[in-house]
């Protein structure tokens, strides 16, 4: 605003100084509250006011209920958690029972292996001898032929003991892998149930809650709760 005659303006000069400067009068600011505040304009500010405080008061109810709705499905989560944590602490027991039971058995198989091969080699050892006879007396026997049995009757005992000991050694590995992954499993419950424990004693009070962008969207990493199910059994 220009002061100077040149400008054509009348009136007080405004009191300019380092604090403060004054631009209208104390006519001009009641005659422009009196333009700008009209009933229509008030009694819109009043509506207004009353709408939004009851916009107010139905977002805090709506989160109330979704704060409860949320608790409630919490606590079910965390008895589902429990729940499975029991059956891998089971499964995991049980496998471990297995693995262990496959390992006395194989060191039976190792046993036996080994100590049929004291019968195979004495027979073998008999027949050996038996071929330093005198021609005259080289005759295939009942003698032979039951020793000639007994090595083939052996040889392949020791060959289903050597298969079945395979077989319990590679079972035995597959057993190991899946406990190790029952192991992970329940570690991950562990920590899951751990978190959801603690999320379960807060509140909108408490002082250890932050803002986090981004936490209410859905994780690409993240399955639903079906394959989780399906999974977990």
């Amino acid at each position: 605003l220009d002061w100077t005659p040149q400008a054509g303006c009348t009136g007080v000069r405004p009191v300019v100084d380092k604090y403060s400067i004054t631009r209208y009068s104390t006519g001009e600011w009641r005659k422009n509250n009196q333009y700008t505040l009209t009933p229509r304009a008030t009694d819109k500010a009043r509506a207004l006011d009353i709408q939004t405080k009851k916009d107010i008061e139905k977002a805090f109810v709506d989160m109330n209920k979704k704060l409860d709705d949320s608790n409630k499905k919490l606590d079910k989560r965390i008895k589902d958690l429990t729940y499975w944590k029991k059956q891998v602490e089971k499964t995991l027991t049980a496998i471990t029972d297995e693995i262990n039971k496959l390992d006395e058995n194989r060191a039976k198989l190792k046993g036996a292996c080994k100590i049929l091969m004291m019968p195979e080699a004495i027979s073998r050892e008999c027949l050996e001898l038996r071929t330093n006879r005198y021609e005259p007396d080289l005759v295939r026997d009942d003698a032979e032929q039951e020793l000639i049995k007994e090595v083939a009757i052996v040889g392949e005992i020791r060959r289903v003991f050597l298969n079945t000991l395979a077989k319990v050694e590679e079972q035995m590995l597959m057993n190991k892998a899946a406990k190790s992954s029952i192991e992970f499993d329940w570690s991950d419950k562990m920590i899951a149930l751990k978190l959801d424990r603690k999320n379960a004693t807060l509140s909108p009070e408490s002082n250890l809650i932050l803002y986090h962008p981004g936490v209410a969207r859905w994780p690409e990493n993240a399955t639903t709760l079906e394959y989780w199910k399906h999974y977990c059994s």
